[in-house]
């Protein structure tokens, strides 16, 4: 992985998980905490950053086996 843009980054995941949505078990409509109108990665990167870096960490390491490159 030469190129910065190739890279899987926090804000890629950060999108990813836009992307993905909310869950429905964490949505507030049905009795989780998180509000139904944000952005999910947004959310959980602002409310709960240790559990964003701990996903991310796995993402990252899942990427970069796909795409067939080590640490």
């Amino acid at each position: 992985m030469n190129r910065k843009e190739d890279r899987p980054s926090k804000i890629a995941y950060e999108r990813h998980l836009n992307q993905l949505g909310i869950p429905d078990e964490l949505k507030k409509s049905k009795g989780g905490q998180i509000p139904d109108y944000v952005k999910y990665g947004t959310w959980l990167r602002v409310n709960e950053p240790e559990r964003f870096e701990a996903g991310y960490q796995t993402w990252k390491a899942k990427i970069r086996a796909d795409q067939g490159y080590d640490d």
